[in-house]
């Protein structure tokens, strides 16, 4: 088995070797990569370029590398809108990576990260709860009323984004990206069974509407009739 933690330290030493804090995150970093995974890598730049923001690929020693490279100030308000999306990639890649060039910036890096993730994200408000209450119940009436196959199979993986992401915030859950969204509900007990219907094969139309409805039920009910989305002048009422 290839030793991919080796691999990352020998792209940095040779691509950048100046910097200042590095992580391997992702597959490689979590024992589940095989000889096919990128490598994901976090590149911490010392001041000179400080503002640097910019994510390349490259191949290294035959492997895909995805090296997103920043300098301190550059790194600041991608980590932001992830928290602020509540999506934080590169926290999660710190909290859960490994480290490849320990020191005082690493481990500063890592203790922020690592509050953050540990206090969640900001609770859902009013306008964000009703308008994903809007677009799931919107959605959860395609599926129930597609006659075509391929429609409501379409229709049924946007219900499960959908639902998986209100249901990570109404819990007060970090949403994730792709298979990252998976693993968080796995990670917060599934307690609407999204995650149990996705490791099924995501075909069963009944168990994915029972889902939904429950969770819908949980935040307030099915949202369609009476949603305004912005702001209506009241003289129009």
């Amino acid at each position: 088995m290839t030793d991919f933690v080796a691999r990352a330290r020998r792209f940095v030493d040779a691509h950048y070797p100046q910097a200042l804090a590095a992580f391997l995150g992702g597959s490689a970093a979590s024992g589940d990569a095989t000889d096919s995974s990128d490598l994901d890598i976090l590149i911490v730049l010392p001041d000179t370029w400080a503002s640097a923001s910019f994510v390349e690929t490259v191949t290294f020693e035959g492997q895909l590398v995805e090296a997103f490279v920043y300098g301190r100030d550059g790194l600041l308000p991608w980590l932001k809108k992830g928290r602020d999306d509540g999506r934080p990639v590169l926290d999660r890649l710190i909290t859960s990576g490994v480290s490849l060039v320990p020191g005082e910036v690493a481990d500063g890096m890592a203790a922020g990260s690592r509050a953050v993730f540990d206090a969640g994200p900001a609770p859902i408000d009013d306008e964000q709860l009703n308008r994903r209450r809007y677009a799931l119940s919107a959605l959860v009436d395609d599926v129930a009323d597609a006659g075509d196959q391929g429609i409501r199979n379409v229709a049924s993986w946007a219900a499960w984004k959908e639902a998986a992401e209100l249901a990570l915030l109404w819990k007060g859950c970090w949403m994730g990206t792709g298979k990252w969204l998976l693993r968080e509900l796995r990670a917060h007990g599934d307690p609407f069974g999204l995650a149990a219907w996705a490791e099924r094969g995501g075909r069963d139309k009944g168990a994915l509407l029972t889902s939904c409805n429950a969770l819908l039920d949980e935040v307030g009910g099915s949202l369609q009739s009476g949603h305004v989305r912005g702001e209506k002048p009241r003289d129009l009422d």
